[in-house]
């Protein structure tokens, strides 16, 4: 054992000794030992403390200490701290002050010691060399301008460096792509004949000196080293310099202490019983504020996905280009178009070529050009999607402006503000029922459904598909908020106005989203529910006639516009048109197969991650079909079950026993209301996608009804449980919170795959951040 390892060695024994006195001058047991901690604390910390000091000047001026040189600086600063809170006196948040404190000595050791720990990689005898590039033997690569010579397979070997090689240092850029790939070959002493091929592999980042840094774990000597990369048309690799055995700094990340750091309060308030974990009726505010500032972050993280899609390697991104655009798609300018013309076709004719097809609607009979996924009835173009954004918002644009209302931009004004009637609702919804669960409870329930819903596949890819997916998610998580604000249920007085708010934004929903009439009908219960308590308040039924016209005027207007516009395309008030699309199978022809709508239910509830060495250590896999031995189209990958992302789901399995706990009256009823809007409407909706197929974003339309229903009936049986039993589904409902934030990134990285589709700046940064966990590269 060298000197290197033993004075290391003795700086994590002082940093253990730090860390037992402060968890013992932080700890209520009163036994003997503890006391005895407490007793010589400062005694022994002021040994720590000199020993600290002596590590450090040791290891910066008399000792290598490698990538550990300036280690002993962070035990000197944990010294400080445990002196500080073994010296405190006052009684007051005591237990709050002793957490941070351990948190902080915790993350510190866990950021030096764990996140570093390949900065002890050359304890040993290692000597630092720079390779002389003008005596490798290259391949497609000048030693005079260290660049390739021409594009494609480039080699630098080495040979006869005889030498033990613990790191391997390649200073290097490319001029078109975020980082430069690497194959290392070797002979060392146990394979010294012939090359250990692709043995080590490095992908280094422009300007990201710690990835140009590789630990190696070679045996003895090594003998020659060939280094192997590739280049596409136009780009120049730099291959600077190569150097072995230099120290991989010790790197203490900000971010990644701030992630534990922060990380452990917020867990340690969602167990206080005098922060988080109490009556949500005694936290409102505090969980309002916090709901508020993580609907902010979503909502940013929403800006970012959208400007993911938009910024590209030109450069050549405006904002106000995109709000003077004077094209769009079928639903921002063919329908605007269509309608400022006073018709319902489409501008454009289908061309005598795809009129003359026997059967327009075979995929694989049209071989000429037509308008993808468009409808075909009686030579005339239409568009199946829903008018309600052309009425609500392209339309209105383009008769101001002139111009067409971005996609993009639309997809995610519509998703942010659903994403804030969702907050709204969801706390509108506790204020009403959830008053004695425990607001940690309340607080996480609302994280996991938020993060859960799906919108966030809308936002990179932003088309009209995108755009009826989005605003049907606004429409819906605004009709829940002013129907449940309505008073329909639960205390106060029914509010005529919220209920004609409520279904005018859920029949704006059919006119977005066809498929969610299903939860116009399941409203039909609530508004019975509203009338029954209109009769209770005044026994005169004729309070009950605006009402009605309150709750169900919209639903006939809105109704009338689309069973009109159904009729004007296709003579038929019930037919939406979407078997004539000219698209990727012939609804025409297609036959019902149970085989279909399992594939649908397999993949958006029960699709399990596959687990991945590299960073988001998981993957959301292609949909899953069990051999269909038919057609089933996959629009998207990334399929990740909800159960997944949301585990909470599993109250469901609890669903009978709370309801025979429920001492309400109108249990009932309300039992009703959850399997309607949170279980036969979902159902029902991932039972109409088997004709479409599979696409990951179709979860945007009932993913956080399914999530609300479980919460319900979790939340019940929490209310009904033993003491002891509350603390563990406590921390239960914080560990799912953890595992959905994992989940719903791994099915977003999954989906958007942005290592590929981002432009080169924002794939170094993905890059960076998923550096922050690959440590041991």
């Amino acid at each position: 054992m060298n000197i290197q390892t033993v004075l290391f060695a003795v700086e994590v024994l002082v940093y253990l000794c730090i860390a037992v006195i402060l968890f013992a001058c932080t700890s209520t047991d009163n036994s003997p030992l503890t006391a005895k901690i407490r007793k010589n604390s400062k005694k022994a910390l002021s040994i720590c403390g000199i020993l600290s000091i002596l590590i450090t000047v040791l290891g910066t001026t008399a000792i290598d200490l490698s990538g550990y040189k300036y280690s002993g600086v962070f035990n000197v600063i944990a010294c400080a701290a445990a002196f500080l809170v073994c010296g405190l006196k006052e009684e007051k948040h005591r237990d709050l002050k002793a957490f941070l404190a351990r948190s902080f000595v915790v993350c510190m050791a866990v950021e030096v010691f764990v996140f570093n720990f390949n900065s002890s990689h050359l304890f040993g005898d290692y000597t630092e060399k720079t390779l002389d590039l003008s005596t490798a033997v290259a391949q497609n690569y000048d030693a005079v301008s260290n660049t390739n010579m021409t594009e494609g397979y480039s080699t630098i070997e080495f040979i006869g460096i005889n030498m033990p090689v613990g790191t391997l240092s390649v200073d290097c850029t490319s001029s078109t792509k975020r980082s430069v790939k690497f194959s290392i070959d070797i002979t060392d002493d146990t394979n010294s004949a012939s090359y250990r091929s692709n043995i080590a592999a490095m992908e280094a980042l422009n300007d990201y000196t710690r990835t140009q840094t590789i630990p190696c774990n070679f045996s003895g000597n090594v003998h020659d080293l060939k280094l192997s990369f590739s280049a596409d048309a136009g780009e120049v690799i730099t291959v600077r310099n190569v150097t072995v055995n230099k120290p991989i700094m010790l790197h203490f990340s900000l971010i990644r202490f701030l992630m534990m750091f922060l990380g452990s309060i917020f867990v340690f308030a969602l167990r206080h019983k005098e922060m988080l974990y109490c009556d949500y009726e005694k936290r409102r505010k505090s969980v309002k504020v916090i709901a508020s500032c993580f609907t902010l972050v979503l909502m940013g993280f929403s800006l970012y996905l959208t400007m993911a899609g938009k910024i590209t390697d030109n450069g050549t991104w405006s904002l106000k280009d995109d709000f003077r655009m004077t094209t769009g798609n079928q639903i921002s300018q063919e329908i605007v178009d269509a309608f400022e013309n006073g018709s319902v076709e489409l501008n454009e004719k289908p061309g005598q070529d795809i009129l003359s097809v026997e059967n327009p609607y075979d995929w694989s009979q049209r071989n000429c050009y037509y308008l993808w996924d468009h409808l075909l009835y009686n030579g005339k173009y239409y568009s199946y999607y829903g008018i309600g954004p052309v009425l609500a918002l392209f339309l209105p644009y383009h008769m101001i402006t002139g111009f067409y209302f971005p996609s993009c931009w639309a997809v995610w004004l519509f998703g942010v503000i659903g994403i804030l009637f969702l907050t709204k609702a969801y706390l509108a919804f506790a204020d009403r029922f959830f008053g004695k669960t425990a607001a940690s409870l309340v607080l996480l329930g609302l994280m996991i459904m938020q993060m859960s819903t799906g919108i966030y596949f809308c936002y990179f890819h932003a088309n009209f598909y995108e755009i009826a997916q989005a605003s049907g998610f606004i429409t819906t998580t605004a009709g829940a908020f002013f129907l449940i604000t309505s008073n329909v249920i639960g205390e106060g007085k029914v509010k005529n106005w919220r209920i004609a708010l409520s279904t005018f934004c859920l029949g704006m929903g059919v006119l977005c989203r066809p498929t969610l009439a299903v939860y116009c009908i399941a409203s039909l219960f609530f508004i019975y529910a509203g009338m029954k308590k209109k009769l209770a308040e005044k026994k005169d039924k004729r309070i009950v006639v605006p009402y009605l016209l309150c709750a169900l005027l919209p639903y006939v207007v809105l109704g009338s516009v689309q069973v009109w516009y159904n009729y004007a395309r296709f003579g038929n008030p019930l037919d939406f048109g979407i078997q004539y699309s000219l698209t990727i199978n012939d609804f025409t022809k297609a036959q019902y197969h149970t085989h279909f709508v399992l594939i649908g239910f397999f993949n958006y509830l029960l699709s399990f991650p596959s687990f991945a060495e590299n960073f988001p250590f998981f993957t959301a896999d292609y949909a899953k079909t069990f051999q269909p031995n038919g057609y089933y189209f996959i629009a998207t990958g990334a399929s990740l079950g909800l159960i997944w992302r949301a585990l909470p789901i599993l109250g469901y399995g609890q669903a009978v026993r709370s309801y025979k706990l429920s001492e309400n009256k109108d249990k009932r009823f309300y039992a009703l209301l959850i399997f309607a809007v949170c279980i036969a409407c979902p159902f029902a909706i991932i039972f109409s996608i088997w004709e479409s197929g599979f696409g990951t974003r179709y979860c945007v339309d009932f993913a956080w009804q399914i999530i609300l229903g479980a919460l319900v009936i979790s939340f019940f049986i929490w209310r009904r449980s033993q003491e002891n039993t509350k603390v563990h589904l406590n921390t239960l409902m914080i560990a799912s919170a953890g595992i959905s934030l994992v989940m719903n990134f791994i099915q977003i990285f999954t989906y958007e795959n942005p290592l590929e589709q981002y432009n080169t700046m924002w794939q170094q940064d993905i890059v960076a951040f998923a550096r922050l966990f690959e440590f041991w590269k």
